[in-house]
């Protein structure tokens, strides 16, 4: 077995900068020696390890070398995963043919023998697929994969989906004229990709595998490739690299494991290729003993300086998944994790110059271990936040941890797997499928929770902080003699060799003291006062919920559910929302969201949050739309008092630290002139103002408009719109009721007396209105690459008050996308993905829109806008077909049944049930609203929006 998982994004050097030892198991480190098999004997990792499997997974081999992995899950109900690997990718093409197996992936779905080409997904549309979530592939350096999210499991689609498989492994026809065709979109696909970030990365990439090739093998390839890359080419490849022994197919859902492997079986073995195996495709090593420098520069890109060591990867002895090697990884990962916390401990003091940074180890392409550290800022202070990273960093390797960041990464790493462990028996089948495929590509065994608790558990007894501090000694050790610098900028530096040079020495020219032991206290929100009282409750029997209000006007939701077994999620609505922000002042939402988040409590800080909490499943996010704020929170039955408290806290007693704002004021000056750097980056500048005809809610501030933060009167909006303002909240989940209710009235419940009823929203927040439409389009330009640009078209809704108006809406938006796909990417190959969408807020039911959008080159934007509107003309005149309208409205039939096994459906369901009990109502129709939905009146529809003379089209081109 020789299936080292390649990573397939080209931004691999920013992620391994990020990236920290695995913590999926440990172990104790005095087990026996056991002689295990050579990995590369056996056909999966646990046949070559001594960790134990999880039972519940079956592995299997066909005879033609074809291998795979099943099991039964039954979370969502009645519905399949399959997905099928390849070992085949990008790395495995020549010169000529580079992007050849990423065009192959493309071309599974444009005929095969039983398949005609413009049918296959069609074919899996009417089975109740949608194209891009349910039916979707990728290609990366070492693998292609292919995805089917199966809607129900009976025989009859698990066996047309694995027939579907077995015609993409053996039987696609390459006709020439159908590759013609995909030249275009594979073009699109890249031009889209195409951005000065995108560059960034490769040039990123290009320095740290220097001489390795890898940089000449992007799955995307290029232009002169695309264009030229012939039939045979395609089938030499195809017939080489899809054959049965470098295949495995994993396959999850609600049917027996031995029945869901009998299915693959009966669809897979008697596949065969003759054609002459290839040797596997290897990254040569990538090592690096002196001192190198690199650098970037685009004035569209963000500012970074990355500090790492290249060094030798560990023998395969010690990197296969064993329980001894995994009980090695523990000290590092510990190591990196409490370094990591440093980091974002100086940033949330208000302390850095930079606006993050982060470090970690990993074994890059099996070709070098890589040490990094990224470091990013403002540009006029990239230099002092580097010095300060790199000094955190080394104070680290220097001096070592505390013994109290020890503990509270302990309690946070074991609090992880007992989660898991908890959550085990309602893992969700799409991420067991891919946890699964991801397992058998990187060689690590698939074990059970449990077990890897038990091993962690047996491992921390005995870990020491000196074994850990050593671990990032080593990791590091090449710091001194062979340090790796590599500079990205806005503004070009000249002479960036000396300049990272000189800027290293400055930082290693000072000796650092240790790290002194800080005590953060006690958690100071553990007493609310008197418990509130329930003054009522009710049980809502069709929505299956009890309503419980309490003496001070709180308003509590409870539903009970199944589906995530220990996990309970939490929502509280409060006060009133962006209606509500000052009319003069545009970011004053961004100021808000972003000084809220930063400053954490009136007594903790964010970081001693992080402290007092550590090993506790809690955390409060938070959000404002329209009517209200809004706090969301997931935790577990232990841990429910304390995150009840934690919200409690932070509806009543924000704090606004001026510390905070130093990093914000450097991320907005970070940021701001990069926003128009993309096509979509600029549309989102002045597109939304635009379509509210410049309302006061949709005007984009300026940058001193961002930066200009009156902490004051945040707090005097907060105040007055929030803390005083009705309370209302929504529990989703497995839990005792009896005891939510408890707590929660010792907690949210206790508060002082709040507004039963909301404000009125202000018809000067709602009263949006779309402008009149206009034949020439509007020209926005952007600053990004000079080969690409952005098409859109909006329609205006003007009454979509009545909630079945909205559903048709989104029904018509998939139809249009269908033939959008059909006309723009099928036939003419020239774009990539189009899609459609609507814009229709309940709070202003007489404005809203339905719209197109599409990337393509800037010279055929009039064109494609003349293509578009033709295709919405045809369905105004002529109406919607019922098949097209069958394959629209098919996926969503399909998931009507599955969404009710969500908790976040329910929550969204049930989180105004009593302050407006009119929204369950959307639960209530909904599925009889879809299931009597007819193609007629899908064309109706079509026929009142597709009005030309009403619509609004935007182009968006590049700078001069």
């Amino acid at each position: 077995m020789t299936q080292r998982l390649f990573l397939a994004s080209t931004a691999v050097l920013a992620a391994l900068l990020v990236s920290s030892c695995n913590t999926d198991d440990v172990a104790q480190n005095d087990m026996p020696v056991v002689e295990l098999p050579d990995i590369d004997s056996v056909d999966f990792a646990h046949q070559a390890s001594d960790l134990t499997m999880d039972e519940d997974i079956l592995y299997g081999r066909l005879p033609n070398g074809l291998r795979y992995a099943t099991m039964s899950n039954d979370t969502p109900s009645r519905t399949a995963t399959l997905l099928m690997r390849f070992d085949a990718g990008s790395l495995d093409e020549t010169d000529e043919t580079r992007g050849l197996a990423h065009f192959l992936e493309h071309m599974a779905f444009n005929g095969s023998e039983a398949i005609p080409e413009g049918e296959m997904v069609k074919r899996l549309e009417r089975l109740g697929l949608a194209f891009g979530p349910d039916t979707n592939a990728s290609t990366g350096f070492d693998q292609t994969m292919y995805q089917l999210e199966l809607p129900d499991t009976s025989d009859s689609l698990l066996d047309e989906a694995l027939e579907i498989f077995r015609e993409t492994a053996e039987r696609l026809t390459l006709a020439p004229e159908a590759i013609e065709r995909e030249r275009g979109i594979i073009l699109a696909e890249k031009r889209a990709r195409n951005s000065p970030a995108f560059r960034a990365q490769i040039a990123s990439l290009e320095f740290q595998t220097a001489g390795s090739g890898l940089v000449d093998r992007l799955p995307i390839g290029t232009n002169e490739t695309i264009q030229s890359v012939t039939p045979e080419q395609f089938r030499d490849f195809y017939t080489s690299q899809y054959r049965p022994e470098d295949t495995f197919i994993v396959l999850v859902g609600d049917r027996p494991a031995e029945q869901l492997s009998q299915k693959i079986e009966n669809a897979f073995a008697d596949w065969s290729n003759d054609t002459p195996a290839v040797d596997d495709a290897t990254v040569p090593a990538i090592r690096f003993d002196e001192p190198r420098f690199g650098a970037f520069f685009d004035p569209e890109v963000l500012s970074y300086v990355s500090l790492s060591t290249i060094s030798d990867v560990a023998p395969d002895s010690e990197r296969r998944d064993t329980v001894a090697n995994r009980a090695d990884s523990l000290p590092l990962y510990f190591a990196n994790a409490m370094l990591n916390r440093r980091f974002a401990k100086s940033v949330r003091a208000g302390e850095a110059s930079f606006t993050g940074a982060g470090a970690g180890v990993s074994d890059f392409f099996d070709a070098a271990e890589i040490a990094g550290l990224r470091v990013s800022a403002e540009p006029d202070k990239l230099r002092d936040g580097f010095i300060e990273a790199e000094r955190i960093l080394r104070q680290a390797i220097d001096h070592g941890f505390t013994q109290a960041e020890f503990t509270e990464q302990i309690a946070n790493a074991r609090k992880s797997w007992e989660v898991a462990v908890q959550t085990a028996p309602t893992r969700r089948t799409p991420s067991l499928a891919r946890q699964i495929l991801n397992g058998f590509a990187g060689e690590r065994v698939m074990t059970s929770a449990e077990s890897s608790l038990v091993r962690f558990e047996a491992a921390v007894a005995d870990l020491t902080l000196e074994e850990v501090e050593t671990a990032l000694k080593e990791a590091w050790d090449k710091l001194d003699t062979a340090p790796q610098l590599y500079l990205q900028a806005e503004s070009v530096i000249e002479e960036p060799e000396q300049w990272l040079r000189d800027m290293l020495n400055e930082s290693q020219s000072v000796s650092l003291d240790a790290v002194a032991e800080s005590n953060v206290g006690a958690f100071a929100y553990a007493d609310w006062g008197q418990p509130g009282k329930v003054v009522s409750s009710s049980v809502i029997e069709d929505i299956g919920i009890t309503t419980v209000q309490f003496d001070n006007g709180v308003r509590l939701n409870l539903k009970q559910t199944p589906y995530e077994e220990d996990v309970i999620r939490i929502r509280v609505k409060a006060g009133s929302g962006t209606a509500f922000y000052p009319q003069d002042a545009p970011a004053f939402g961004m100021q808000l969201r972003s000084v809220l988040n930063s400053s954490a409590l009136g007594a903790h800080k964010a970081d001693d949050l992080s402290t007092l909490t550590a090993g506790r499943t809690v955390g409060v996010g938070r959000g404002f739309s329209t009517r209200g704020m809004s706090l969301g929170g997931a935790t577990v039955p232990d841990d429910l008092e304390l995150q009840l408290q934690l919200m409690a806290a932070y509806l009543t007693d924000p704090a606004y630290r001026p510390e905070i704002l130093p990093n914000y004021e450097s991320r907005i000056r970070s940021v701001w002139s990069k926003l128009d750097s993309t096509p979509s980056g600029a549309a989102g500048l002045e597109v939304p103002s635009l379509l509210s005809s410049n309302h006061w809610r949709n005007v984009h501030p300026t940058e001193s408009q961002a930066l200009d933060v009156d902490l004051n009167a945040l707090s005097e909006w907060y105040a007055t719109h929030i803390t005083e303002g009705p309370i209302e909240v929504a529990i989703v989940g497995d839990f005792d009721e009896t005891r939510v209710i408890d707590l929660v009235a010792k907690t949210i419940g206790a508060l002082p007396d709040s507004r039963q009823s909301a404000q009125a929203l202000p018809q000067s927040a709602i009263n949006q209105m779309f402008p009149d439409g206009q034949a020439r389009p509007y020209k926005i330009t952007h600053a990004g690459e000079p080969d690409t640009a952005l098409l859109r078209i909006y329609w205006p809704v003007d009454d979509h008050e009545d909630t079945l108006v909205d559903r048709q809406f989104g029904v018509l938006a998939q139809v249009l996308k269908l033939e959008l796909t059909r006309v723009l990417r099928e036939e003419e190959g020239a774009t990539y993905s189009p899609s459609a969408f609507t814009s229709l807020p309940e709070t202003t039911p007489n404005w809203g829109y339905l719209g197109v959008s599409i990337e393509a080159s800037p010279e055929e934007l009039d064109r494609l806008t003349s293509v578009i509107e033709a295709v919405a003309a045809n369905l105004a005149e002529n109406g919607v077909t019922d098949d097209i309208f069958d394959r629209a409205i098919k996926p969503t039939l399909e998931n009507l049944e599955t969404s009710l096994e969500n908790n976040s459906y329910w929550l969204n369901v049930i989180d105004e049930a009593q302050g407006r009990p009119e929204t369950l109502d959307r639960h209530r129709t909904r599925d009889v609203t879809y299931q009597n939905m007819m193609a007629a009146e899908i064309s109706a529809v079509a026929k009142d929006v597709f009005n030309g003379d009403k619509a609004i089209r935007v182009h968006v081109v590049p700078e001069g």
